[in-house]
């Protein structure tokens, strides 16, 4: 867990999630080494119970021809840190998942990433209206370390989350634990209920 040390003071209108304190700016923080770009291999694959029964894999040019969004919301880690004002753009992830739909009665989502990372969330949580496949971070292309070409940003949730250099999701039907949960937080991860650990569900 990362100390406090570099935490300035929250300004007076703002506030942070329960057991945050604040930094001025995000660490480059990752489980494992930094994936080389191999965009002539790169893919993202839609699977599980989908609507029709079948995978779905976009190319990064189709993914990129989804209805773009631009996010500024606050960054919160599930080790005490939190940003304020990050400002993301890309892709949808509502548009993702209306190009390829989940079936019905499904309610769950395991987003995979690079290298077997992945990360259980809710299927509302990946439809809301401020989830972005971002491939931009403070109006720059996002750097390798920073999780291009696509990071998932789910700014109410734990970054954990929402996981660098995405490779794609399975709908299911239960939840199934990802890298995070499946050693001991939480299958939600709402930073505002400060759902971190497994016990607390």
């Amino acid at each position: 867990m990362m100390s406090t040390a570099g935490a300035i003071d929250v300004p007076p209108e703002r506030s942070l999630p329960p057991g945050q304190h604040l930094l001025a700016q995000a660490p480059v923080m990752h489980y494992g080494p930094v994936p080389r770009p191999r965009p002539d291999r790169w893919d993202l694959t839609v699977g599980g119970m989908t609507r029709e029964n079948r995978e779905h894999r976009f190319s990064l040019e189709e993914v990129l021809g989804l209805p773009q969004l631009e996010v500024v919301a606050d960054l919160h880690c599930s080790s005490r840190w939190s940003t304020l004002d990050e400002s993301w753009s890309g892709v949808s992830a509502r548009a993702l998942v209306e190009a390829a739909p989940p079936a019905d009665g499904v309610d769950e989502v395991l987003v995979f990433a690079e290298f077997g990372y992945s990360a259980s969330i809710r299927l509302e949580d990946l439809m809301s209206a401020r989830a972005v496949l971002a491939t931009h971070h403070a109006g720059e292309p996002l750097t390798q370390e920073r999780g291009a070409p696509l990071r998932l940003i789910l700014p109410h949730l734990y970054s954990w989350k929402g996981p660098k250099w995405v490779r794609g999701w399975n709908y299911t039907l239960e939840p199934e634990r990802g890298f995070w949960e499946s050693r001991g937080y939480h299958l939600r991860g709402d930073a505002w209920r400060e759902e971190r650990y497994g016990y607390q569900e």
